[in-house]
């Protein structure tokens, strides 16, 4: 689920940032059929780019944290309180978060299909007329709008509907201009949260309108001033629209009117669109680098195994927890324990039981502060609840070498070490490789 809201979260980032670089630099361009292209491809290529995965070579083997299973018994001379996870309230947030995000999913959803359903309604009680591969529908609308190859034409009106205005909306429907504010619909239903979704809207349905004016008038059907003085008329009936239609009086008049008069742009200038091409694949190394492990060989220097304690001059009478089934002492029920306990108060170095290359060095909740080394011919191992580390990620570490000190983080009733060893991804008993 935490997966899911940080992909939505990615991916939003991903879509304002294309659709800024539009908006930007491209938007003021005549080139309406490009553009449109580009407002179509952001959606799928933010929704694309957030899930691909670039392998690039690591220099080790990722490891992933082991569930927690350990008893955690506490040092005979020293006992601390336990230190308590937030797993559960994490948790929690994440489902409150989803749930606020699916019910505005459902609301916004739910706009949308009333839209459609209340317009096959308008469709069914309307009178209709077939012309060709439009079909004028003579509705209780106050102006006319189209919706696939639906063309709504007010029955009653205080003045005359222009033939230009059909010949725009003809043009909507011959562009396909319903299946667009569709697939920006759905988006809208997914992404409710981005505000900038809706500007994007906004940017379509220009865009529509830019190449309704433009085929209109190439048409040479209407002069450019007398096209003009239509939208003036129109603006002066304007009534409120619906989002998923097209209308020849759409809202953004005055960047319409600016968009008829302007020069038409330098076919030079379609090079500058090259620049969404390094947009692009900036944001598929910003968030979707994925790192491939590399081969296992070679990489430390020696094959020999862990052999020896993680604790200088230890005893074996110091395992307070043996491998193998055990009482958890908190949670009160039998559990396979994959390691060994040792007695060891706060502040005792910790050292490398064999030559390896640190994979994890960080707080791992239950676990505390957590160290895992990867060592050759497949082994592992892993020391749990320090209280600080001595070594970084990625670090190469010798055999005896201090990584770091016994504490007491993590799901603890007192300070001591963690110890496990793992061969080939699986559990073993650690005292039959300390010598």
């Amino acid at each position: 689920m935490s997966n899911f809201l940080i992909y939505l979260f990615s991916s939003s980032i991903i879509f304002i940032c294309f659709y800024t670089t539009y908006k930007l630099l491209l938007s003021k361009y005549t080139f309406h059929n490009l553009n449109r292209i580009i407002l179509l491809i952001i959606i799928p290529i933010s929704l694309f780019i957030s899930i691909t995965k670039i392998s690039i070579p690591a220099e080790i083997i990722q490891i992933e944290i082991p569930t927690y299973i350990e008893p955690a018994i506490a040092s005979e001379h020293n006992t601390v309180a336990i230190e308590k996870v937030t797993d559960t309230s994490k948790f929690n947030y994440s489902i409150i978060l989803f749930t606020i995000y699916i019910i505005g999913c459902v609301i916004t959803f739910t706009k949308f299909t009333n839209s459609l359903y209340n317009l096959h309604k308008l469709k069914q009680k309307s009178k209709t007329e077939k012309k060709g591969k439009y079909i004028l529908i003579y509705a209780d609308v106050m102006s006319v709008f189209s919706c696939f190859n639906w063309i709504f034409i007010p029955k009653h009106m205080n003045y005359s509907i222009d033939n230009v205005i059909i010949e725009h909306e003809k043009k909507h429907v011959d562009s396909k201009h319903t299946l667009d504010l569709i697939l920006a619909e759905l988006y809208i239903i997914f992404y409710w949260f981005n505000p900038i979704v809706y500007f994007y809207r906004k940017s379509l349905k220009s865009i529509h309108e830019y190449q309704a004016d433009s085929k209109v008038l190439n048409k040479k059907i209407i002069t450019t001033s007398d096209y003009l003085k239509l939208l003036k008329t129109e603006i002066e009936n304007s009534t409120k629209i619906n989002n998923v239609y097209s209308y020849f009086k759409h809202p953004v008049i005055k960047q319409r009117v600016n968009m008829i008069l302007k020069k038409k742009s330098n076919q030079l200038l379609k090079f500058k669109y090259i620049i969404l091409i390094p947009v692009a694949f900036l944001f598929m190394v910003s968030f979707t680098i994925q790192v491939k492990p590399s081969s296992n060989k070679n990489i430390i220097n020696s094959n020999k195994p862990p052999s020896i304690s993680p604790i200088k001059n230890t005893k074996k009478t110091e395992i307070t927890a043996k491998y193998g089934p055990t009482k958890h002492p908190i949670l009160k029920s039998m559990r396979h324990h994959n390691g060994i306990d040792f007695r060891a108060s706060t502040g005792t170095p910790i050292v490398a039981t064999a030559d390896g290359i640190i994979a994890n060095a960080s707080y791992e909740n239950k676990w505390g502060n957590l160290i895992i080394i990867k060592h050759d011919d497949g082994y592992e191992t892993l020391y749990a609840h320090l209280s600080k580390f001595n070594c970084k990620k990625k670090q190469t570490v010798k055999k005896g070498e201090i990584i770091g000190y016994s504490g007491s983080t993590g799901m603890v009733t007192g300070p001591h070490l963690h110890y496990s060893i793992k061969h080939n991804n699986e559990y073993v008993n650690p005292i039959d490789f300390i010598n």
